[in-house]
């Protein structure tokens, strides 16, 4: 559908509840639009694209995602509101200031090393809280890490769950759901089904990896290859590609990738710990 029709529609459809004000991008599960409530408040309304709604059962995504209504949390984006209108299915976010991390990589490949660290371990604090909860993110991307002048804020947490466990086998087979191939944890490559909080993790590493080095640790014109990769290859040494990168960091990232989700960080909290020497609050250890 257009995007200029979507708005249209969208505005119609929430006219009595929020005013839409523009379209700002289309994610991998919706699409985006800055909008107001009625006191004024600055939000994010999104709207899952057409061709996933069908295939999801709308009153039990929307049971999913209300679950994470719970979370509050100073690092993730919380659920505001979410409805079914017009046959479009929609949810509601706070607007976060500030540029994805994606963007900010666009800037700037290689990150300077204390600020992707406290990033992560901004982002590793809100999924403490999720994982405390039972909730697992499942799609940890650069694209669902906002950078905000109060820190890095985690957006559309719960969303991919809530899609995973409401939809048809059309959308395992779309792909839409399962996550981004370059972030995925060998488990989900591998289609398992008892995903839970340690698949965050990896993903975590996936990122900050790249943040770091400018590449992620495996990619490649294959989605096919990349999926094998990280269930088989081990990645590439962290410092082989930023040699200013202090050996402890490296050996963190090195965990937080391992493929066995036993030998991973177990818990968000504890690589948090591990990585707050490297951040922009720590002394730059070696």
């Amino acid at each position: 559908m257009p995007r200029r029709d979507l708005i249209e529609r969208v505005r119609k459809a929430l006219g009595d509840r929020y005013t839409v004000l523009n379209a700002v991008g289309r994610g991998g599960n919706a699409s985006i639009f800055a909008g107001q409530d009625h006191s004024g408040t600055f939000v994010a309304i999104k709207v899952l694209h057409p061709e996933l709604a069908v295939s999801v059962a709308a009153d039990r995504f929307l049971r999913e995602i209300r679950y994470t209504a719970q979370l509050n949390h100073p690092h993730i984006a919380r659920l505001m509101d979410s409805g079914e209108s017009d046959y479009l299915l929609w949810y509601v976010m706070p607007y976060v200031p500030g540029e994805t991390l994606r963007q900010a990589m666009r800037r700037q490949p290689q990150l300077a090393i204390p600020h992707a660290v406290s990033i992560a371990t901004d982002v590793l604090d809100a999924l403490e809280h999720a994982h405390a909860h039972g909730i697992a993110h499942r799609d940890i991307k650069p694209d669902n890490i906002v950078v905000s002048p109060d820190g890095a804020v985690l957006v559309d947490l719960g969303i991919a769950r809530a899609i995973a466990t409401s939809g048809d086998d059309r959308v395992t087979r779309s792909g839409f759901v399962v996550g981004t191939e370059e972030y995925m944890s060998p488990e989900q490559a591998a289609g398992a089904p008892d995903v839970d909080g340690r698949t965050d993790i990896y993903s975590l590493g996936i990122v900050l990896f790249e943040s770091i080095a400018g590449r992620p640790p495996f990619s490649s014109a294959s989605a096919a290859a990349v999926l094998d990769m990280h269930q088989h290859a081990p990645p590439p040494d962290l410092r082989g590609l930023r040699r200013d990168a202090p050996k402890g960091l490296a050996t963190v990232l090195a965990r937080a990738l391992a493929k066995p989700r036993a030998d991973r960080w177990q818990r968000a909290t504890d690589m948090r710990q591990a990585l707050l020497p490297y951040g922009e609050r720590g002394a730059g250890a070696s």
